[in-house]
């Protein structure tokens, strides 16, 4: 079977190629890069000879974090707190003043003072200065680098320092600045409350000596001993008014039963009716006894039940008296507590007055103490910022000064020629993919399947006499193709065709009906390219008769195929110049002069027009076995070429694959035979699975 399906690759193999594509056309503008890099290199050292040199000094300096407006000696001596994140702010306010246009201004008269040089240029000197100035902080630490950039290393230098001195003297003059505005406010708020602590005192002095009010320290006042005494007592009263109205109201229910009234707690705790309840007692006693021995009537009986009630009335009238001192009692208690309540009201509105009246004195007090602390506080202060100001510490020190650097920081000449390098090397990428992009040919084996999605039967390297064999092993590889492509004992017709005119397809063709011939089977070679005919030119036979003699005047075979030099190979001329080609072909003993030469011979080899040029090969690929078509390395436009394979797979099913013919395998080096390495162990893995009848050789 004829395999027309593109030819594929596993993942892996198929990056493999591409990779090797791309290597194999950079390795073919090597020289292109090579001077792309060169130029680019070049440039970049002239480039940086050309530039003029700067240099670049720093001076050092140790910025600590602000302090507090109002310090004592102890912040004075020892500074500010906190690290570079806590005091960002500060740091970044600091870093700005130092480039601002105030301290270049001072720099520029210090400058002009000394006689140094200045900035050059009209305009603002000091915005000038400040142009070659930049600050860098130093990682984890409170230091920065004050830098100068400039083409005179000594002018660097110099000018680091001195806008470093003039930054300290500025800051040391802020800060003794501040501390003097501090002191003023200071001996303005100090005499303000002065005054104030004076004026509370006499207002103090004046509350005591026109209140009559006297409390112990650290005791309480006579009214709250008296509303504490009075709650007492009337907390008392109520609770003995609460019992004595239970008791009476319990004897009024129990003599409206008529029980005995012994049972209320303050009836029987009396001695009179408990010494009455006693005697009954003993009468009943005496009484029972005397029942047992005598009757009812009995005067001992008698006299000892009259003896019974008289105690019993005595003991009643005795209670009666009880109830009416628990009344009474009661009675007094309710006034008493009225009287306490009113007592009590009275002390309590008494307390109020005193309470306010203490209050105010507290107030006043308190206005007095906290004058006289705030003044306390002030003198301290006063005094503290008098001694700080006389310190005159600062939070600005120079660490290092600047001196004039030795080599200069632009332009870094190494530098610059390796982004020179670098950029002619991209350079020469792109002119090489932009080549390789405009130049839209197939320049190497492996491009064929990768681009075309056909198989590659064979790739014809350019050659000498040296190289022969290369270009016998290249046709070999078509053979074996074609004979793996047998599709029964019959002969096989081949069409041999081209996209383009100069493709070297008559040259293919000749090759391999002489390398068929030469193992034995016959071959018959069929030219018909009728406009253009080359065959008989090749084979060293003229041009008529031939094909068109079949078909117009009706010839024979037999007749009209002539042998050749090569023993078993046979040809067909294309004969005489035809009206119309296309119609020729189209005719229907077409097909049947191809059958007649397959029972003939084993190979019917078929010259074709180029498909590009006419449709003379579409029209013979319809009735042939297999299409072989030859492409010229390096010459045909690929889109082409892969226009023409798809029209012939439209036309017919029965495309073989692809012959690259004049590969320059120079240009190719180790690809080319690679390549042809791997179609080798193709060929020889094919044929351990079946050799075909009839091959040979």
């Amino acid at each position: 079977m004829v395999n027309n399906e593109p030819a594929t690759h596993g993942g892996l193999f198929e990056q493999e190629v591409d990779l090797r594509y791309y290597a194999d056309v950079l390795w073919r503008g090597r020289a292109l890069v090579a001077a792309a890099a060169v130029l680019g290199a070049t440039l970049g050292v002239l480039f940086g000879f050309l530039q003029t040199p700067e240099y670049r000094a720093a001076a050092m300096l140790k910025i600590e974090p602000p302090t507090p407006t109002f310090m004592s000696v102890g912040d004075a001596m020892m500074g500010g707190g906190g690290n570079f994140w806590q005091n960002a702010d500060f740091y970044n306010t600091e870093f700005r003043i130092l480039r601002s246009k105030a301290v270049g201004e001072r720099a520029v008269k210090d400058l002009e003072e000394r006689k140094q040089a200045l900035p050059e240029g009209g305009g603002d000197a000091a915005l000038a200065l400040m142009a070659h100035v930049s600050v860098e902080p130093i990682a984890e630490s409170r230091l920065a680098l004050l830098q100068v950039t400039h083409r005179d290393p000594k002018i660097a230098a110099e000018w680091a320092n001195t806008v470093a001195n003039i930054y300290i003297e500025q800051t040391l003059a802020s800060r003794v600045d501040a501390a003097k505005r501090s002191l003023e406010w200071l001996h303005e708020r100090l005499e303000d409350t002065q005054r104030n602590m004076r004026d509370a005192h006499e207002k103090l002095l004046k509350s005591y000596q026109s209140q009559d009010l006297f409390v112990p320290e650290g005791s309480a006042s006579a009214v709250t001993t008296s509303i504490t005494k009075l709650n007492e007592d009337f907390i008392a009263a109520q609770a003995r008014l609460i019992e004595l109205t239970a008791a009476v109201k319990q004897l009024a229910e129990m003599r409206k039963r008529g029980q005995s009234l012994d049972t209320v707690p303050q009836v029987a705790a009396d001695g009179q009716v408990s010494g009455y309840s006693q005697q009954i007692g003993a009468l009943n006693l005496e009484l029972a006894r005397l029942r047992e021995r005598f009757k009812e009537a009995h005067p001992e009986i008698q006299k000892a039940q009259a003896q019974i009630a008289e105690l019993s009335r005595a003991k009643d009238a005795r209670a009666a008296q009880v109830e009416l001192g628990l009344k009474a009692e009661q009675v007094q208690l309710e006034k008493r507590a009225v009287e306490l309540r009113a007592a009590i009201d009275s002390q309590k509105a008494q307390a109020a007055t005193q309470s306010q009246k203490a209050a105010e004195l507290e107030q006043l007090k308190k206005q007095g103490e906290s004058a006289k602390g705030l003044y306390e506080i002030l003198l301290q202060k006063l005094n503290e910022t008098d001694i700080a100001r006389s310190i005159k510490s600062n939070n600005v020190s120079l660490v290092e000064r600047a001196s004039p650097p030795t080599r200069p920081i632009r332009p870094d000449k190494q530098r610059i020629a390796l982004v020179g390098l670098g950029f002619g090397i991209l350079l020469g990428f792109g002119l090489v993919g932009g080549r390789e992009y405009f130049d839209n040919t197939l320049k190497n084996p492996d491009e064929v399947e990768r681009y075309l999605h056909v198989n590659l039967l064979a790739a014809v390297p350019k050659h000498d006499v040296a190289g022969q064999h290369l270009v016998t092993e290249a046709y070999q590889n078509l053979r074996t193709a074609l004979i793996f492509a047998r599709k029964d004992e019959l002969g096989q017709t081949v069409l041999i065709t081209g996209t383009a005119p100069q493709e070297g397809k008559t040259t293919t063709l000749v090759n391999l009906a002489r390398l068929l011939a030469s193992s034995g089977e016959r071959v018959v070679a069929i030219d018909f390219d009728l406009r253009r005919a080359q065959l008989h030119t090749r084979l060293g036979l003229s041009r008529e008769p031939g094909v068109t003699d079949v078909f117009v005047r009706h010839e024979s075979l037999e007749r009209l195929i002539r042998p050749t030099q090569t023993p078993n190979l046979f040809v067909l001329t294309a004969g005489a110049l035809p009206p119309n080609p296309p119609a020729l072909l189209a005719r229907k003993q077409v097909p049947e002069l191809l059958d007649q030469l397959r029972r003939s011979f084993e190979w019917v080899l078929l010259d074709s027009p180029p498909i590009a040029s006419v449709t003379d090969a579409l029209l013979l690929a319809r009735y042939v076995d297999a299409t072989v078509a030859v492409v010229q390395h390096n010459k045909v436009d690929k889109r082409l070429v892969k226009r023409c394979i798809g029209s012939l797979r439209h036309a017919a099913p029965n495309l073989l694959g692809v012959v690259l013919n004049g590969v320059d395998v120079k240009s190719q080096g180790y690809y080319y035979y690679q390549y042809q390495g791997r179609q080798e162990l193709a060929a020889g893995a094919a044929q351990g699975k079946a050799e075909p009848k009839g091959a040979s050789g």
